[in-house]
């Protein structure tokens, strides 16, 4: 088994490497997805923590993405991750249509509750609305954003969580509709993000699909490397957000924030790359997708340029082992807390 893995990823490095800059390469998914959906190792990130009055980093609305994503479109960028909890979608649908890139160029992922609620039918209603803000007639991806909420959250409860208290049978009804929505060709792949170890074993309990994807956050300051494990031994594909820490939104929490890391920025400097390109390549070679969010064309472009070089088993070690700074681990709340 440990032969395959690495066989494995040389090949995957192999393919990586041979391709012309700029030119991003691709995962094939499987599990609830088309066959032959290949979906680009890095995309854009288009949903922010500030507000409109500048506090707790950027503020992303259908403005911010619309210019986002028209920016990154013109620089050779082919996947969008929102969600229809981002309020994006609309200013990114704008940016699709104006930029006359084919649809099946592109690959779009978005997101179903649990904010407008988990559950069968609510999954389903979601859905069309995402449609209808994308003015799109599918999405590549779409995944369950969370499990649930944690307890002691001031979010209304669905009525799918009010027999047991848990948020079970909720995600199991939220993905036997992303199921019917995937058999009738309606979306070409399904996943789901922000699940740990055993709210994925409550989809297995239905012994139907597997989910194609997990979003996740994870970076140098946050990896659950055992659930990497156990997503690939499922070959669900392990995709990261926030794989920069979100430097904009825990400037005054992590300090150094985790660009500002002394040890990430050494190996920078030794292969004469950014800190943002060194965790973007620390990621790859670890078999997992990213979707940094930003709105600088420059970072853009480090963003789409990580892909001609390669990090060595000790600089990957010496990433993997920076130590968090704060008692504040996360930037998003902990999955794990979700019954």
């Amino acid at each position: 088994m440990v032969a395959y893995k690495k066989l494995f990823f040389l090949v995957f490095i192999a393919l990586s490497l041979s391709l012309a800059q700029r030119d991003v390469p691709f995962i094939t998914l499987h599990n609830a997805a088309e066959r032959d959906v290949r979906m680009p190792v890095v995309g854009i990130g288009t949903g922010g923590y500030g507000n409109a009055q500048g506090q707790g980093g950027e503020f992303w609305n259908d403005t911010t993405a619309y210019n986002a994503v028209k920016q990154w479109l013109a620089l050779g960028g082919r996947r969008i991750d929102t969600s229809i909890d981002y309020g994006t979608q609309k200013g990114i649908a704008q940016a699709i249509i104006e930029s006359k890139i084919p649809r099946e160029e592109l690959f779009i992922t978005s997101k179903v509750g649990p904010r407008f609620g988990l559950g069968y039918q609510e999954t389903i209603d979601q859905y069309n609305t995402i449609l209808e803000e994308l003015q799109t007639q599918y999405v590549d991806l779409v995944l369950i954003h969370w499990p649930g909420w944690a307890n002691g959250s001031d979010t209304p409860t669905p009525n799918c969580n009010k027999t047991d208290g848990s948020w079970k049978i909720c995600r199991q009804d939220s993905w036997r509709a992303l199921e019917d929505l995937f058999k009738d060709r309606k979306v070409r792949a399904i996943g789901v993000s922000n699940f740990e170890r055993r709210h994925l074993e409550d989809i297995f309990e239905l012994k139907s699909l597997l989910p194609s994807v997990n979003q996740v956050e994870f970076h140098p300051y946050w990896h659950e490397d055992d659930l990497v494990a156990f997503c690939k031994e499922h070959n669900i594909l392990f995709n990261a957000y926030s794989p920069l820490g979100a430097p904009d939104h825990m400037a005054t929490t992590w300090k150094p924030s985790i660009l500002g890391n002394a040890d990430i920025i050494a190996v920078a400097k030794a292969h004469q790359r950014t800190p943002a390109q060194i965790m973007l390549r620390w990621l790859l070679q670890q078999g997992i997708v990213t979707n940094p969010r930003t709105m600088n064309p420059d970072h853009m472009k480090e963003n789409l340029d990580y892909f001609d070089f390669q990090l060595k088993e000790t600089e990957m070690k010496q990433i993997s082992t920076v130590i968090n700074p704060s008692s504040v681990k996360k930037v998003c709340p902990d999955p794990n807390l979700i019954p």
